[in-house]
Parts: structure tokens; sequence; C-alpha cells
């Protein structure tokens, strides 16, 4: 929790500064666990002010349009806790946007992860559930929604591009069997993607898209907002019903009166 710390002359103001920032991390652990979401609250994270930004970082293949949220570095290299989304987008390739927010006190960070699917605005999200073969959890109730993190980093792709890059990183292993695909492989990446657009991200990068070099296919990679846990998506749709985008909601930036 060192990263909200502020430095203060009066330590009565900063123990109290530090309350503030802990409440509200506490709430945004409630707001990215939420089954609803709101359009106001997304939509004012896609601007730009003194301390909100907003990108876009590459573009995705999907050749079956079954789109999978995961853990690009935990789990989606074996497909576990990996779940498949139970709607199918069109075949196509999609661009990935991220909004971003900056202070003093929090530094960098990934707010929201936007897939676009279509030009048009959303006017509703609805909770993204998976396929109950593929969830990452099944309990009395049914499926759980959301996938978990715990390597700080979160990936949109098609399934077969998941498919890909699982063997590619099997293959990467036999390769290099004292290796970890993260330092000795994606961390370059990562470098180069700060050292293109350092104002937008922290010193060891914290997004990239990455071509898979055998199939040409891609994926990106994300910072997940304030780093492991457990995270959901949503659908978007337009004001004529018709799906028009994937959010990953990270961070509620005005929660931190940003």
């Amino acid at each position: 929790m060192g990263i909200f710390n502020k430095k203060k002359k009066n330590i009565d103001k900063e123990q109290n500064t530090e309350i503030d920032i802990q409440k509200a991390f506490e709430s945004n652990l409630k707001y990215i666990s939420n089954i609803e979401k709101n359009i106001d609250v997304i939509k004012k994270q896609f601007v730009k002010s003194d301390t909100r930004f907003y990108l876009t970082i590459g573009k995705i293949n999907c050749p079956t349009g079954r789109i999978i949220v995961a853990d690009p570095l935990a789990y989606l290299p074996s497909n576990q806790l990996s779940p498949v989304l139970n709607i199918q987008v069109p075949v196509g390739e999609y661009p990935i946007e991220i909004s971003i927010c900056r202070s003093n006190e929090l530094g960098v960070r990934m707010c929201t992860v936007r897939m676009k699917i279509k030009k048009t605005e959303a006017v509703l999200y609805k909770l993204a559930n998976p396929t109950k073969e593929s969830a990452a959890f099944v309990g009395k109730d049914g499926v759980l929604s959301g996938f978990p993190v715990d390597a700080g980093m979160i990936s949109i792709c098609d399934e077969q591009v998941a498919k890909e890059y699982k063997d590619f990183i099997n293959d990467w292993h036999k390769d290099n069997p004292d290796g970890n695909h993260y330092d000795d492989y994606f961390a370059k990446f990562f470098k180069e993607s700060y050292e293109k657009l350092p104002q937008f991200q922290r010193s060891d990068g914290d997004f990239i898209e990455w071509e898979n070099p055998k199939t040409k296919n891609k994926l990106v990679m994300v910072a997940s907002g304030f780093g492991d846990g457990f995270y959901q998506s949503y659908w978007g749709y337009d004001s004529d019903g018709e799906l028009c985008e994937l959010i990953v909601p990270l961070i509620n930036p005005d929660l931190f009166g940003l």
C-alpha cells in the first residue's frame, strides 16, 4: 500500500489523507466487482484532462470471434482460469483502447480496457458471462463471471489466438528450459513500449500489442490497475441494442478525485 502514501509536512494531515486513499482503494474493489456499470462513469474516463488520458494501444485478430479475457502470464499459457465469453463477435480485427489516470499519489494507472466492435457509442453495459465449460469457477448457483489475475496483467484475445499463444509459450520453454517468459522474453517488449510512450505508462511498461511470430496473429497485454485480483468484463450495447464494445474496468478515477 506504499504507493498511496503522501509526503506531507503535517503528520495529522498525512494520516487523514492516507485514510481517505485507503477508503477509495476499498471502494474501488467494490467497483470492479459490481455486476452493473454506470455508462457515465466509463464515458468520463475516455476524455482528456490534466489527470486523464486515453489511447489506442493496438489491434487484436479474431479469427473465430470467441473472446477470452484472462491473465496472459499466469494462466493463458496453460489455458487455465481463462474463460471464453459466451457471446461471439463477428470475425475480424478490433482496436483496443485504454483509459489512463495519473496523479502524484497513484502514479500512472490503467483504468479501463476497451475493445471497440463498432464505432457506435455504448448506452448500456451488461456483465459478460463465460461459457460453462470454460468458467474460472463454477458454484452451486452456476458459473461465476470474471477472471483472476496473479501476474498483474490482463489480455483480450481470440480463442484461436490464445491456443496459438499457448503453443508459442510451450515451444519457447522447450528452447529455454530455465527461462521465465516474462523476464526473459516479454519484458523487452514492455520496455520498448515505455520508450515509445513514456508519458502514458510506468518505466517498466504497462501495455503492448504482441504479434505471434509464427502465426502473425495479435493480442494485447495491459497492466491490471492496482495489480492482482479478480476482474469482470462487460459488453456494451448501442442505442439500437447492438453489441458495440467490450470493456474491462480496472480503476474508477472518480473515487480518487481525478
